[in-house]
């Protein structure tokens, strides 16, 4: 989304400024510096329509139209449709909120974002904090993906996120459930989990509505259908520590934003590492993974006094305690996958498999078993050993991806590029499947999403072909 500014030549300005017909309404990206208030970019790029829509309810469009120096934080309509705030919820809210929400993305003051290192203070006299990771910043866990726009007294930017908080954890679940109309996306089922959970020995609800704060990873309506739960009424007759085993996995201490993480494990309430991975694509839209999964794309930061949420699509799968490759040597039926590694890992030294899949960086492995070896042509081990290192390191980079994937995270028919640079296809309708370039026929993994102390480990039974 990101894109240069582009100045208007005087020439193009001048009909509309005059009001001749035919004048379209240009991106406020294309307004040269300066020129323009606040109120009026956003009043000319649909991008914030539902921004400028609030600010009109909530009565302040004269002071984003003034000269005077303001730096605003202008949410992008996507910022306020992932979070379940559509027209229907918004028109439900009073002018007074809106005014509230508004205030919390203008800072007093004409601010450079990349010079700030101190947390600002909005007119609604909410604290915001501004970090850079990488070329990237962000807010409050946000993408800033436009910086420093220069208006006629301050400065706009555009962020993907709301700012705005809720009293308590369930408060954002509660609201959640009422801003998002897919039943599949709503967090109807983890209420009710909540709920029930708290009779158990652990009381969630006391936790999500108390003073500690917490960072819950919330499964959606679909994650739990995935996980064996076909309705509200199969959770509610759920054994409580059955669900609060669950949940413990899917929650933190503290508020952690989506930007707070990196590539460093992090120790879930129940004290099982949670494994973080951290990607930005070409627009330089930052998505963030926990065990493969992302967390950030929808109804990500929702935050509330006492923490945040992220909606996940799936529970976390729960990992095991080594690392990729000595999962792989564990396995009687990846023995000839294991000497494969082995063998390949002596043909470059650029690229050591061995030391690759026991080190510290993740990576996502389609592992075959031995009878999709054998169908290959290999017969035993030894034959891996008789094959040139050459020839197996290349098939080898066809089946690990450079970092964890889950396929929950791939859209049915998407592709991930593996070590070689080659595109594996992803299928996920009818189970989970992956098809090489040329494939007759994709492969189902038969074990999926085994998540290790750096990576994710998948088995299947034929080989991947370039």
């Amino acid at each position: 989304m990101k894109k240069s500014i582009t100045k208007i030549l005087a020439i193009m300005i001048l009909p509309c400024l005059l009001g001749l017909a035919g004048c379209k309404k240009i991106s406020s990206y294309d307004y040269p510096p300066s020129t323009a208030t606040p109120y009026v970019l956003i009043s000319n790029d649909n991008n914030f329509s539902t921004f400028k829509g609030i600010v009109d309810r909530a009565g302040l469009a004269d002071l984003l139209n003034s000269n005077d120096a303001y730096t605003v934080f202008a949410p992008n309509n996507t910022a306020f449709s992932s979070v379940g705030y559509t027209a229907t919820y918004i028109n439900s809210m009073t002018n007074a909120d809106l005014a509230i929400l508004v205030k919390n993305h203008i800072v007093q003051g004409k601010i450079d974002v990349k010079a700030t290192t101190s947390p600002l203070t909005t007119l609604s006299g909410r604290k915001i904090n501004v970090q850079k990771g990488g070329s990237t910043y962000y807010l409050d866990g946000g993408d800033i993906l436009n910086t420093n726009l220069a208006t006629t007294g301050g400065y706009l930017n555009t962020i993907n996120r709301m700012i705005y908080d809720k009293p308590t954890i369930l408060d954002v679940i509660n609201t959640y459930n009422v801003g998002v109309t897919t039943v599949a996306a709503q967090l109807t089922y983890l209420a009710a989990a909540i709920t029930r959970a708290s009779t158990g020995s652990t009381n969630f609800t006391a936790l999500f509505s108390g003073t500690d704060a917490y960072t819950l990873f919330a499964p959606t309506n679909d994650a739990f259908n995935n996980a064996g739960y076909a309705s509200v009424a199969a959770v509610q007759a759920a054994a409580p520590d059955v669900l609060g085993n669950l949940l413990k996995y899917q929650m933190i201490q503290g508020t952690k934003l989506t930007s707070t993480f990196d590539s460093v494990a992090v120790k879930a309430y129940n004290g099982t590492n949670i494994y973080f991975d951290v990607t930005q694509n070409a627009n330089k839209v930052t998505s963030w993974f926990a065990n493969g999964i992302n967390f950030s794309t929808t109804g990500g930061n929702l935050t509330a006094n006492n923490g945040v949420l992220h909606v996940v699509g799936r529970f976390f799968p729960a990992p095991v305690t080594t690392n990729t490759l000595d999962r792989i040597t564990s396995d009687a039926t990846l023995t000839m996958f294991a000497a494969l590694i082995a063998r390949a890992s002596t043909a470059d030294p650029k690229f050591n498999y061995t030391n690759m899949l026991s080190g510290n960086s993740s990576y996502t492995v389609f592992a075959v078993n031995n009878t999709g070896l054998i169908a290959a042509g290999y017969a035993n081990v030894a034959a891996i050993n008789a094959e040139s290192p050459t020839v197996l390191a290349a098939i080898l980079k066809l089946h690990i991806v450079p970092k964890r994937v889950n396929n929950i995270s791939i859209a049915e028919g998407g592709t991930v590029a593996s070590l070689s640079g080659t595109n594996l296809t992803i299928n996920t309708s009818g189970g989970y499947k992956v098809k090489g370039p040329s494939n007759a026929a994709s492969i189902t993994v038969a074990t999926g999403n085994v998540v290790t102390t750096n990576g994710i480990l998948n088995i299947i039974g034929s080989i991947l072909t370039p």
